[in-house]
């Protein structure tokens, strides 16, 4: 009697205890997920200028806060980049991982940002499928960074001119960066003191312009008028003062000064040959002329070369 009694406590008391469940034993899936640039700005920056690396980077840490072994699979978004980084990872109870998510973009590729998303997903639970989805995500930011570049192309590279003339020098500025600049146009220091010196009167309508990226060149036009002062130029053999000056034009982009630690300059040159006629005193003094006035005085004088006289005090004037 005692033992039936025994039986039916024992049975009643079971009844009141919680069946196990599968969710209890195993728990559900859970994983968490941080990732940074490895750049100081906060996004990951990709140089793209002629011989870069190309690559950005982002460093990540995924992590398991469950007691029992996951395996996670990694995903990246990219927006059009390249981008390299393990496929899965394995975790242990509580374990955490540190990778890095690579992205890589073409050369010369416009500058522009594009948004990077990394993706944990964890698809085993002990080697069972997890009862729940459980993913965590996180966006990054990949800059595709400016650089500066230029060409500069000159129309006419040697000229011929009178004295006291016009003329419009034409030079092409060429954008070879890959955002929109602005770029400082002119002559150098030296070479506009030299021409100034010379008695060259010069002006530049535009003294900066901006322009696209690989569009077309923009003309920019250096306006001048030759020397009207040229007696103490050299005579040529055809009789003609001459003097031949460098004009140095250079053009310079105003991003490469403000963001690249330096400027970047490009310089192209006209050679200018300015001539003019020279009176017959003057080519008599520099042999150019075949004609002498030699007039032969009385007795005893001798010849008087009284053209050399005549010539003497007129330049001494």
């Amino acid at each position: 009697m005692r033992l039936k009694v025994a039986v039916l406590i024992l049975i009643f008391s079971l009844s009141y205890l919680p069946l196990p469940h599968a969710e209890a034993q195993i728990g559900v899936a859970a994983v968490n997920l941080e990732c940074s640039s490895v750049d100081p700005s906060g996004v990951v920056e990709i140089e793209v200028y002629p011989g870069a690396t190309l690559t950005g980077q982002a460093v990540c840490t995924v992590s398991n806060p469950n007691s029992y072994q996951e395996k996670i699979e990694i995903e990246v978004q990219s927006d059009g980049l390249l981008s390299s980084y393990p496929g899965s990872i394995t975790l242990g109870p509580n374990g955490e991982e540190e990778f890095f998510v690579t992205v890589k973009a073409e050369e010369r590729m416009s500058a522009s940002s594009r948004n990077v998303v990394v993706k944990a997903t964890v698809t085993e639970m002990m080697g069972m499928p997890p009862p729940n989805l459980a993913e965590e995500e996180v966006s990054l930011i990949a800059t595709i960074m400016q650089y500066s570049g230029l060409q500069v192309e000159v129309v006419d590279s040697l000229i011929t001119l009178k004295t006291k003339v016009d003329y419009n020098l034409e030079f092409k500025v060429y954008n070879q960066g890959n955002a929109a600049d602005r770029f400082l146009v002119g002559l150098t220091e030296n070479s506009r003191n030299v021409l100034e010196d010379a008695g060259f009167s010069i002006s530049i309508p535009l003294v900066k312009v901006e322009i696209d990226s690989i569009a077309s060149p923009t003309k920019v036009r250096v306006t001048m008028r030759t020397p009207t002062g040229y007696e103490d130029w050299p005579i040529n053999s055809e009789g003609e003062h001459e003097m031949t000056f460098k004009l140095d034009f250079v053009a310079t982009s105003e991003f490469s000064c403000n963001n690249e630690g330096n400027c970047n300059s490009e310089t192209v040159s006209t050679t200018i040959t300015v001539f003019a006629e020279a009176s017959e005193s003057d080519k008599y003094l520099s042999g150019a002329s075949d004609n002498a006035l030699l007039v032969y005085g009385g007795s005893g004088a001798g010849v008087i070369l009284l053209f050399i006289l005549f010539i003497v005090m007129r330049r001494r004037k």
